[in-house]
């Protein structure tokens, strides 16, 4: 392997990305750098859209979610839900980060939202090891953070010597909204993953990140519950990982090709750190160490995207080929009215209809970003890309180490279609999920694309 301060690396994605933090990387060609670009596009019909997109309120159906898997309800979530666990020794403690879809003042949380849990020894298990209600706790067990209030509770870890794993379900009743979900967390017993016992936190060390983006030059903390001292290896990656691939893509595996790391530094745990850069940052304590915490350092505005160098990239799952190398390699004086061009070719010249399809459109990009992003953004994640062209499923089957998205429709093309995402090991981040290929989804996946194309997407 070499020395020993050089961490292990395996196959990451199925488009072929072989992560081996060497100081070095291996990627798949598909992984294509993209210049940058920096004129703007059209302010009125883009930003304007992309500053004034009003959440959709259409109920989606749902199951509980999966892990750190977010909980989707709509394209402008009611409620969303996201958590973690982080060992404490005798317990688990249990973070809920929860997104109402409404402004609730800090003060009336409690009183509008009722939090139970129940520990199962499995998703689909009715045995009932623990159960109770959650304590919320203002500025205790309860903060905020723009639209999300996360709550903690510590859950006993049970007697039993050889159960290694088990499943808490959290019931979230919103009760002046009306809306309830229920989200299921996998938590570990017994584990060597750094990530079970070490979380970035916000600068005050009280609430852990439960995305895996942060703003570029904000304030961070990476810490454990036991307030132990350890100093972590953090490398930095700069690297534009690739956009999905088309569902209907089952092409093997192409070669790769290398990557070199930019930068490498080393924080220690409870102290203030930032992250100076946009990029991926990999923590480790030990080189060695199979699983470290990922986490993307991005500009301001996201989840939305707005700066005209980013624009671009999210059209790759509605453009053909020459469309989008057009758009790419438009020169800084041209690239205005290359997107001009592109929107209005794609609705037939019609400024209205091309409005509302690029405002549903980056709507789209803002909340796969939002809820699906790993150690790239979640616009590239395979269940961002079938997110931003089918919308959200009406209803989710999760088992173990899978999500099932369910669409239904009432037209001849289809009565009801399946998007099977696969759990894989990942180093950087607990949620990484593959989409299952197949040719048959030929027939689904271009009328979706060109119902884009056509300014035709249900709004």
């Amino acid at each position: 392997m070499g020395r020993k301060t050089e961490p292990r690396g395996w196959l990451c994605e199925k488009s072929g990305v072989t992560l081996a933090f060497r100081p070095e990387i291996s990627f798949s060609k598909t992984d294509s750098v993209f210049n940058a670009m920096k004129n703007t596009f059209v302010f009125i019909l883009l930003l304007a859209a992309l500053t004034g997109c009003a959440p959709s309120r259409r109920p989606v159906t749902n199951g509980p979610s999966s892990g750190s898997a977010p909980t989707l309800r709509s394209e402008g979530p009611t409620l969303v839900c996201k958590s973690k666990f982080l060992d404490n020794g005798s317990s688990v403690r249990v973070y809920l980060s929860i997104d109402p879809g409404r402004e609730v003042a800090l003060s009336q949380f409690p009183s509008q939202f009722v939090i139970n849990y129940s520990l199962l020894p499995e998703l689909a298990s009715k045995a009932v090891m623990q159960s109770g209600g959650v304590a919320l706790k203002p500025g205790e067990t309860l903060f905020r953070q723009g639209s999300w209030y996360t709550v903690w509770f510590d859950l006993p870890k049970p007697q039993t010597k050889d159960l290694y794993t088990a499943v808490v379900l959290a019931d979230i009743n919103d009760q002046t909204a009306g809306h309830r979900i229920q989200h299921d967390l996998p938590v570990r017993f017994q584990s060597g993953k750094v990530g079970d016992y070490f979380s970035v936190f916000d600068k005050n060390g009280l609430v852990p990140r439960m995305h895996h983006y942060q703003a570029t030059g904000d304030t961070l903390q990476l810490r454990s519950l036991s307030g132990k001292d350890t100093t972590f290896r953090v490398f930095h990656y700069s690297y534009q990982f690739a956009a999905a691939l088309s569902p209907i893509n089952t092409e093997p595996r192409r070669p790769t090709r290398a990557l070199y790391t930019d930068s490498t530094f080393t924080v220690r745990a409870n102290a203030a750190f930032t992250l100076p850069r946009e990029g991926l940052y990999y923590f480790v304590r030990d080189t060695t160490e199979s699983f470290g915490i990922g986490l993307l350092s991005v500009d301001d505005r996201y989840p939305r995207v707005t700066r005209p160098d980013k624009l671009t990239r999210p059209l790759i799952y509605m453009s053909t080929n020459q469309e989008y190398v057009d758009l790419l390699n438009a020169r800084d004086k041209e690239f205005k009215k290359a997107l001009d061009r592109y929107w209005l070719a794609m609705n037939s010249g019609n400024q209205q209809t091309a409005k509302r399809t690029v405002r549903a459109y980056y709507r789209r990009v803002e909340q796969a970003n939002r809820l699906f992003t790993t150690y790239k953004e979640g616009w590239k994640t395979d269940k961002g890309m079938v997110y931003i062209i089918m919308g959200p499923p009406n209803r989710i089957q999760r088992g173990k180490d899978k999500e099932v998205w369910v669409y239904n429709r009432r037209s001849s093309q289809f009565s009801e279609i399946n998007f099977t995402f696969n759990k894989r090991a990942n180093q950087f981040v607990e949620d990484h999920y593959e989409l299952s290929r197949f040719v048959e989804f030929q027939p689904i996946w271009y009328p979706a694309v060109e119902a884009w194309r056509n300014g035709e997407v249900d709004q």
